[in-house]
């Protein structure tokens, strides 16, 4: 692991120290601006200019925390103002851009902030707030100008499994952190052949949601979704940054809906924690690079509005979080959603959205009557005790260590109740305008308790809605869902992990 620390504590003041003069005048131009043209930066060129920025500032360590597939680095860069609020006191905000290679533009702002917070541009965020910021999480798809990383592997589909070295890095800086905040940068993009027949293209401006699976505490679903921002919006009309609400859809002509409820993505996946997690989705070009300065500009703008919103409330907002996750941690019975969608509200019919001719170039919108804005849980179960698993699903196994999830295998029987599934069905669905496993089981509990050699895990601190989510075979995003572990659920057979009822305390 390369670390890049301070040689001494002076340099801790210096963000401080540049509001007053200091070295502002230090030209650092990052590589975006020194191209003077929409041409993107390559991996080395950010690595270069970041070491240049962390020895000539000392403003931020920068440690790197895992390699991509082709092996090049992953790093974290730690903001912090020592003469704030004690450590203890501030919070902490994680930040992670460009998960997919053709999605530039959250990388080249997170150099630029780098940049602002190091030389004094932009400080007034730190004494409340301590910023870990990943700048490009597929360094290899990017080079390659890629969605996947060098694998052909979506590394925001990947946040389930965590099979992907990238992926892994960053889940292991957020085990590691437990951040009160969190954000991952996206672009959207604004054509398809399903927009084009029409004659338009997307012009829905800057994008941003928030958590919307409904295992998350409601207060911070509610408070991201409305409060954070509708205050960010307000935030960015003086900066020339048009921000809504991040909407999905296939074409004009089909259903419109907010974010995936899905947990295997960089939002609702840090969200199981009652994080209070984010994404932004920015506009895209026509090509990977069309316009980036441009584009960069707007995530940048966001990304400060975030920033500054949240050093605003800190105390408020951390607050919210440690007692929604003190909730969740104390919370003897609970129900976990485990099949979801989007379903219409009554008090929002429709949705306006802005479009672009694609013959004329005019900026028109259109009024969309296939509005689902709202997440309606359709199964949920009662969250148990613990699971008992099978030592030799090591695949299942090996999942659950990834995701830091404690592991005891049974030396001697464990007596108690326990519930097992017969899968009954399997067939094939549609939720959330995407493929679904619609699984029909019949439970049947025994007071034999678990047999010696089982693995078990306990629905325990703040993963104790992730494991049910995980393991439950009828859950929409749970392991049994993925191809890889489709064996799982083979009609007509016992599902081999054991729900436990009742256990000795």
């Amino acid at each position: 692991m390369m670390i890049h620390r301070l040689k001494s504590a002076a340099p801790l003041l210096l963000p401080a120290l540049l509001l007053a003069g200091g070295c502002a005048d230090a030209a650092y131009t990052t590589p975006l601006e020194e191209a003077g043209a929409d041409s993107l930066t390559s991996h080395e060129a950010m690595m270069a200019f970041l070491e240049e920025l962390q020895a000539g500032t000392g403003a931020f360590t920068m440690e790197e925390v895992g390699r991509s597939g082709q092996g090049r680095p992953i790093v974290l860069l730690h903001f912090q103002d020592p003469s704030g609020a004690p450590a203890a006191e501030k919070l902490k905000v994680f930040i992670f851009a460009q998960q997919h290679g053709n999605e530039p533009s959250g990388k080249e702002a997170a150099i630029t902030l780098a940049r602002d917070i190091a030389t004094g541009a932009f400080t007034g965020f730190l004494p409340a707030v301590d910023l870990y910021l990943i700048p490009q999480v597929n360094p290899d798809g990017s080079e390659l100008r890629q969605r996947e990383n060098a694998a052909g592997m979506d590394l925001n589909r990947d946040h389930l499994v965590l099979s992907t070295s990238e992926v892994a890095a960053v889940r292991a800086v957020f085990n590691r952190l437990m951040p009160h905040v969190a954000l991952d940068v996206h672009e959207y993009g604004i054509t398809s052949r399903a927009w084009t027949e029409e004659g338009y293209r997307k012009d829905f401006g800057q994008q941003i949601d928030a958590l919307s699976n409904p295992n998350m505490a409601e207060r911070l679903r509610e408070y991201g979704g409305e409060t954070v921002i509708a205050a960010m919006r307000e935030m960015l009309l003086t900066r020339d940054v048009d921000l809504h609400r991040y909407l999905v859809t296939d074409g004009p002509r089909e259903r419109f809906r907010y974010s995936t409820a899905a947990l295997n993505d960089g939002r609702n996946s840090t969200g199981i924690y009652n994080t209070l997690s984010f994404l932004i989705e920015g506009k895209n070009g026509l090509t990977v690079s069309e316009n980036i300065r441009e584009r960069a500009r707007q995530q940048l703008e966001t990304m400060k509005a975030f920033l500054t919103y949240f050093a605003e409330h800190a105390g408020e907002v951390k607050g919210m979080v440690e007692r929604e996750r003190a909730t969740l941690v104390e919370a003897p019975e609970a129900e976990v959603a485990l099949v979801m969608d989007y379903v219409k509200d009554p008090a929002r019919p429709t949705v306006t959205v802005g479009v672009v001719g694609v013959e004329t170039g005019a900026r028109d919108s259109l009024v969309v009557e296939a509005f689902f804005p709202r997440v309606e849980t359709t199964l949920s179960v009662a969250r148990p005790l613990g699971y008992a698993i099978p030592a030799d699903l090591k695949d299942v196994l090996q999942v659950l260590e990834r995701h830091g999830i404690p592991l005891t295998t049974l030396e001697v029987p464990l007596e108690g109740t326990v519930e097992s599934y017969r899968i009954n069905r399997v067939d094939e669905g549609t939720m959330e305008d995407k493929d679904f496993l619609d699984v029909k089981v019949t439970a049947d509990r025994s007071t034999g308790g678990v047999p010696a050699g089982y693995v078990v895990v306990w629905c325990q601190g703040l993963r104790a809605n992730l494991i049910p989510s995980l393991l439950e075979p009828q859950s929409m995003w749970g392991l049994a869902a993925v191809p890889e572990f489709a064996s799982l659920l083979e009609v007509g057979s016992t599902y081999p992990i054991l729900r436990i009822l009742v256990a000795p305390v």
